[in-house]
């Protein structure tokens, strides 16, 4: 920095009397007087010295931009001055003198009055001096900020923190209709500082609406109301997911700049639920093959776990290094507690102490850990994953639902081992202690509510696969044959646990809105096309004249209603919902039913129904960022029906994509709307993107494919050629 940056620069006389004197013809007692001939004077009424702080933002002013405002000061001799008004501008002068900012004799601006004008003259620049309003004060910095200037640039300047900066900007950034409370003293400034929870105007503004009619508007009352939907970042799920993560995946952190005790909040909870999910989920994978079910909770009432039986893990020798460092570490725990009741402890003896816990739990988790758990007992438990109070993660195994324990053994009964010895009868389950429900989770609707997808449109998408799927099952007897068997098996050798592919019961499914949801769709063709070959002149005949017509039916006919009604009693369900049944996703695989060439995402059956982050986030995956950005700048309905142009069969006529992104666009299909078989064949489709050959057939042909199309050879058992 330049030492002459404090040069004053000439002045008029005009100037220079608005800048300092007391008198109309007082700038003719402006002299330049040398900083080292000056000196604080007695007389000046500031007794009470101003703060640190005040002072360096006074210094880092002066430095950067110079005397504004000339000293006031009365002659002691010839060459000695006592400054009457701007003590604290010299004091910054001879700061700067002494740091060779600026020579020693440097020039001063000074107003030369007579001595018995001195304590006049100190009280008035004292006491009628009118301070900036706060609210132009965050404006004048975030002015600052919008003419180019940095943060550590302001902050350099004015001789303040960095953080003191950040925190006028962001008081700055409150909206302005608060603002304009605050300055006609509406609303303290504390309040004004707890509007900066968040930048978002129309939240301050909805919060304001909501507090301005109490009697006494209070700080807390507004960040109670601003962070009323957030998680504190204190929380165990906030410690859970952390910070980082939850910033990484786009969620706004709202942090109290003004309050280093406070807590940040996290804004977006269906966000950070879904990490959640997703963690707890990834921490799932390494025990779903060993156990017989896996769950994850977000969170569990206290004792829940009670409701279910348990499998202990086997007893094995203990890992001896481990046991031999619990045994060291018992031993100094002890040795440091008796060393003169703490008093005497060093700070590293004091460290050493309190890090003892820690490791022996460390060790008993790492040693409960190797014990392993019998393979008949993983067989009928499972595990249960959920986030402690701690925000730690929580593994319980072991559990036993009441309907997988097994009629207990007699006292008496044993078998053997792989020795011939006698062995205690496996598994052995310790029964329930408490009649709790078990708790319940579905992480499935967690992950779907932060893409905005609602309980009705899942609802939607399982009837609208469903009646894909019923189509599909309807045109083919062997499948249906197979799945009605199964179901029937089920049912009468009791191997049910109410997750059954089929309603044997037989109660038909019929989405509430199908009139709309099924309307001229390709799966609806293909069952009116059914519909009108099936053989049902039989049901018009009295009982049971009905039954012998029906019995008399050729096979093929019998075939084509069984199928039919067997369509009928299909559940619904998406492959990503919580616990889906894998018979029926089996039952898509075997019938190679591709949805996507059924159904395409519409504005008025998904985009209109999702969020826009949802939309702009698949846009940006699928066809790039470029055409995502476009549509991250349009409004919701325009959003939704350029998603539905892009997303449609004629994607590659109507928006000009190439071969590959058509490829994509084409077959894409919200999550769990696709079967195994079609969704390995859209993998391989989407990875090599190739282009349309001759004779390839458009999902809009399916239908004619389908109609066309002759009923699947039978079994042998069941032909005809058998009877």
């Amino acid at each position: 920095m330049a030492k002459t940056s404090t040069r004053p620069k000439p002045t008029t006389s005009k100037k220079t009397e608005a800048a300092g004197s007391a008198t109309p013809d007082a700038a003719a007692d402006i002299r330049m007087i040398p900083l080292d001939q000056l000196e604080p004077s007695p007389l000046n009424v500031r007794k009470v010295a101003t703060s640190t702080s005040d002072d360096a933002e006074l210094l880092a002013s002066i430095r950067e931009t110079g005397i504004k405002q000339n000293l006031v000061v009365h002659a002691l001799s010839e060459t000695r001055f006592a400054v009457d008004a701007g003590g604290r501008r010299l004091k910054a002068l001879k700061q700067l003198a002494e740091d060779a900012v600026i020579p020693a004799n440097h020039p001063v601006p000074c107003l030369v009055e007579d001595e018995r004008n001195a304590v006049v003259t100190s009280a008035t620049e004292n006491l009628q001096r009118a301070a900036m309003h706060p609210a132009d004060q965050f404006e004048a910095f975030d002015k600052m900020i919008s003419e180019g200037r940095s943060e550590d640039e302001i902050a350099l300047k004015f001789g303040v923190s960095v953080d003191l900066v950040r925190r006028r900007l962001k008081l700055a950034r409150v909206a302005p209709e608060i603002i304009e409370q605050f300055r006609v003293g509406d609303l303290t400034l504390e309040c004004v500082m707890a509007f900066t929870l968040t930048d978002d105007h129309d939240r301050q503004l909805a919060v304001w609406n909501a507090v301005k009619g109490g009697y006494h508007i209070h700080p807390q009352s507004i960040k109670r109301h601003l962070t009323e939907t957030a998680h504190s970042a204190n929380s165990a799920l906030g410690r859970f997911v952390g910070i980082e993560a939850y910033e990484a995946a786009g969620g706004i952190l709202l942090r109290d700049l003004f309050d280093d005790r406070a807590s940040a909040h996290m804004e977006n909870p269906e966000l950070l639920e879904r990490l959640a999910i997703e963690k707890l989920q990834a921490a799932a994978k390494p025990f779903a093959a060993a156990w017989k079910w896996v769950e994850v909770h977000l969170s569990v009432d206290y004792g829940a776990f009670r409701s279910f039986g348990r499998v202990y893990p086997q007893d094995i020798v203990p890992d001896p290094d481990l046991l031999a460092e619990e045994e060291r570490l018992i031993a100094r725990e002890e040795e440091l507690a008796a060393l003169n009741d703490r008093e005497d402890w060093t700070d590293a003896e004091t460290e050493e102490y309190y890090g003892i816990e820690p490791r022996l739990s460390e060790i008993e988790a790492l040693q409960r850990e190797r014990q392993p758990y019998a393979d008949e007992d993983r067989a009928i438990a499972g595990v249960a994953l959920t986030i402690g109070h701690d925000g730690a993660l929580r593994v319980e195994k072991g559990l036993v639902r009441p309907e997988d324990i097994p009629v207990a053994h007699a006292p008496d009964e044993t078998t053997a081992d792989a020795d011939g010895a006698p062995s205690p009868a496996r598994p052995h389950v310790t029964p329930p202690t408490s009649s709790t429900p078990m708790p319940s989770s579905d992480p499935a609707a967690t992950l779907r509510k932060a893409d905005g997808i609602s309980a009705s449109l899942a609802d939607d998408l399982r009837a609208t696969r469903q009646h894909i799927l019923r189509a599909h099952l309807a045109a083919d007897f062997e499948v249906a044959f197979d799945a009605m068997l199964y179901a029937l098996c089920e049912q009468a050798l009791g191997r049910s646990y109410n997750n059954e592919a089929l309603d044997i019961s037989f109660r038909p499914f019929h989405a509430q809105n199908r009139e709309v949801l099924h309307a001229d769709t390709v799966a609806q063709k293909m069952l009116e096309a059914l519909e009108q070959d099936l053989a049902t002149d039989w049901m018009k005949l009295e009982k049971p004249e009905d039954f012998r017509a029906m019995s008399a039916l050729p096979i093929a006919d019998k075939q084509a209603l069984f199928a039919w009604a067997t369509g009928l009693a299909v559940k619904p369900q998406l492959s990503s919902d919580n616990r889906p049944s894998p018979i029926i996703e089996e039952i898509g695989a075997r019938l190679d039913v591709d949805v996507a060439a059924c159904w395409r995402p519409t504005a008025q059956n998904y985009w209109g129904r999702v969020n826009k982050g949802h939309a702009v986030a698949t846009a940006r995956k699928m066809v790039g960022d470029d055409y995502a950005e476009d549509r991250n700048r349009e409004r919701k309905g325009d959003l939704a029906a350029a998603m539905e142009r892009a997303f449609a069969e004629t994607s590659g006529e109507t928006e000009g994509f190439d071969a590959a992104t058509i490829a994509k666009t084409t077959r894409w299909l919200p999550d769990g709307m696709t079967f195994a078989g079609a969704m390995e064949a859209d993998a391989k489709m989407i990875g090599d993107a190739p282009e349309a050959e001759e004779g390839d057939l458009p999902a809009a042909d399916a239908l004619a494919e389908a109609e066309s199309d002759e009923l699947p050879s039978l079994p042998a058992f069941l032909s005809e050629d058998a009877a």
